[in-house]
């Protein structure tokens, strides 16, 4: 914990060039596919790249205004997480280096495990976890929420799908099968040693760069809100193409808004409540399993009624979290990477 706040004209800085940089980058690559491709681009291989740019993004800008958070540790984390990216960008968009491995390519599998143990030995000592705190790179504290938040979410969204099903909202993509659905996210869960960077790629400028800022200039309750409206608009590229409800697209896409203020809310409690930006990229990648899994075998969330179930019941669990007194403590505490050029 810092208790000094950088100067807001700082902050400002550093927020603007961060999306600046996300956003640029983000509308210019998915504008130019959807000039190729059209809503082709929602299948698109090329699609592979934004998830990383947040994260790229940050750390630019942390490099850039010489952040205090940028210690050894956390330099070499981040350049193994670059290396990971590049590698599994290279394999998805091309072919694999040194074969496969399952589902994964060989190279891309190395890299980002051994990506993951580093942080991991690293935070199991007690310099390494000082040394990647400002960060948020260590696992940080408060464990067991590790284990506490994700199964609560696990299980509100898992019964939102099962909601939708009984109700006759919708009918999977592709045939009714719970028993595959529940084995399909345990291998994502068990794949997700591997599979972590594309998630770290948004939750770090997200949840990381974008949240200290915002919080900072804007507080807290007003901050979260503004981190989730970022993070939906910075899907607006895809929204317009189809990305969200197409059954209902006006409607979807203010209810994908919506949505994306109340995931950002849980995730930024859980992020809050740990100081790691790990339960973030945990939490982001049970989203997209639960996602992906749920409408092909459960119940096609993707038409809009089928998704208010949903909805519902995460709405309900960010406005029990946006209770909690860790807000007030982050209110208090000024919890944000000191750049040294203030």
């Amino acid at each position: 914990m810092i208790a000094a706040k950088p100067e807001k004209k700082q902050l400002t800085i550093e927020l603007f060039a961060f999306l600046a940089i996300t956003f640029a980058t983000t509308y210019l690559l998915e504008f130019f596919v959807i000039m190729q491709e059209g809503s082709g681009i929602l299948s698109s291989k090329w699609m592979l790249i934004p998830m990383y740019i947040p994260a790229v993004g940050a750390i630019l800008c942390m490099v850039g205004f010489r952040s205090t958070a940028l210690t050894r540790e956390s330099k070499q984390f981040l350049a193994m997480f670059l290396l990971a990216s590049a590698v599994t960008l290279v394999e998805g968009l091309y072919q694999p280096l040194l074969g496969t491995i399952g589902p994964f390519p060989l190279l891309t599998a190395i890299i980002s495990v051994a990506a993951f143990l580093m942080v991991l030995i690293l935070s199991m000592r007690a310099s390494g976890r000082r040394s990647l705190a400002d960060a948020k790179l260590s696992f940080g504290h408060n464990y067991r929420y590790y284990l506490i938040i994700p199964v609560i979410f696990s299980v509100l969204f898992i019964l939102g799908y099962f909601m939708s099903s009984m109700l006759g909202l919708s009918f999977p993509t592709m045939e009714y099968n719970p028993g595959s659905f529940f084995v399909f996210i345990g291998m994502y869960l068990m794949t997700f040693i591997i599979a972590w960077p594309k998630y770290f790629g948004e939750e770090y400028g997200w949840r990381f760069y974008l949240q200290d800022r915002v919080f900072a200039l804007f507080g807290v309750y007003p901050g979260v809100v503004l981190v989730g409206i970022v993070w939906g608009l910075w899907h607006l590229p895809l929204m317009l193409v189809g990305l969200n409800f197409p059954d209902n697209p006006l409607a979807g896409n203010i209810v994908y808004i919506g949505w994306t203020i109340i995931l950002g809310i849980i995730y930024s409690y859980a992020v809050l409540k740990t100081r790691s930006i790990w339960i973030a990229v945990l939490l982001h990648a049970l989203t997209d399993s639960f996602i992906n899994t749920g409408n092909a075998l459960i119940a096609d969330a993707n038409i809009l009624v089928a998704f208010l179930p949903i909805l519902l019941l995460m709405g309900i669990c960010a406005a029990v979290l946006i209770r909690s007194r860790v807000w007030k403590d982050e209110t208090a505490g000024g919890n944000i990477e000191k750049p040294s050029s203030v």
